[in-house]
C-alpha cells in the first residue's frame, strides 16, 4: 500500500499529529509521521537523502508529502527563523526535492505558529484555540514565570493546559486548525 509522509519537527508534533489523524478518522496505514528533529534539517536536500525519502518517493512507496515545521521568531536573526522566511526557504527545498527525483508528485507544507501573529511554534497554534478568557490566563501566567523561563516558550503551559482548564484533548473543530487539517485530508 503507497502511503503519505508527513514530516515534523519532534515528538510533541508527532503525538498532536497522530491525535489530530485520530479525530480526523483517517487510517494510520494510510499516513506515516516521522521526525526530522531540527527546523534547520527541513531545507538540507542530505537529510532527505540520507533518511532514504527521496528513495520511497522514487519507487512510489510515498505518493505524497507534507512538511510540518514551526515558524519560529524572524526576530531571532536566523536564516530560517519567522513565517515569511519560512515560506522561502521551503519553497526552494521544495523545489530542489523534485528536480532531485525527476518528477512532479504532491508536496506541501504547513507553518505552525499564531495565526494572528503569525510566530512562535505548535504551542501558539494550540493556545490560538482556546476562548479569548482561556488565552488571557495563559498569557498572564507566561508573563508572571517569564523572569524564570529563559526558553520564551510556552511548552511549560501547553503541558499543563488540559490539567488547568480540564479540556479535553484540543478543539480541533476550531477555525485555526482548518488549514492544517486540510492539508492532512489532501494526503
Amino acid at each position: 500500500m503507497v502511503k503519505s509522509l508527513i514530516l515534523c519537527e519532534g515528538g510533541d508534533d508527532i503525538g498532536f499529529l497522530n491525535l489530530m489523524i485520530k479525530f480526523l478518522n483517517i487510517s494510520k496505514n494510510k499516513i506515516i509521521i516521522q521526525k526530522l528533529d531540527y527546523k534547520s534539517n527541513f531545507f538540507k536536500l542530505e537529510i532527505y537523502k540520507d533518511k532514504n525519502i527521496l528513495s520511497k518517493i522514487s519507487t512510489g512507496q510515498y505518493d505524497k508529502l507534507l512538511l510540518i515545521f514551526d515558524s519560529d521568531y524572524s526576530n531571532n536573526d536566523t536564516k530560517y527563523g519567522g513565517f515569511e522566511n519560512s515560506i522561502v526557504e521551503i519553497q526552494k527545498i521544495i523545489e530542489k526535492i523534485k528536480n532531485e527525483i525527476g518528477f512532479d508528485f504532491h508536496i506541501d507544507y504547513y507553518i505552525m505558529c499564531d495565526p494572528i501573529t503569525k510566530d512562535g511554534n505548535l504551542e501558539h497554534l494550540i493556545i490560538s484555540t482556546l476562548s479569548e478568557e482561556k488565552q488571557k490566563c495563559v498569557n498572564n501566567l507566561l508573563k508572571c514565570i517569564q523572569p524564570h523561563n529563559n526558553n520564551g516558550d510556552k511548552k511549560i503551559v501547553l503541558s499543563s493546559y488540559k490539567t488547568i482548564f480540564d479540556e479535553p484533548n484540543y478543539n480541533f473543530p476550531h477555525i485555526n486548525f482548518e488549514n492544517l487539517i486540510q492539508k492532512i485530508n489532501n494526503l
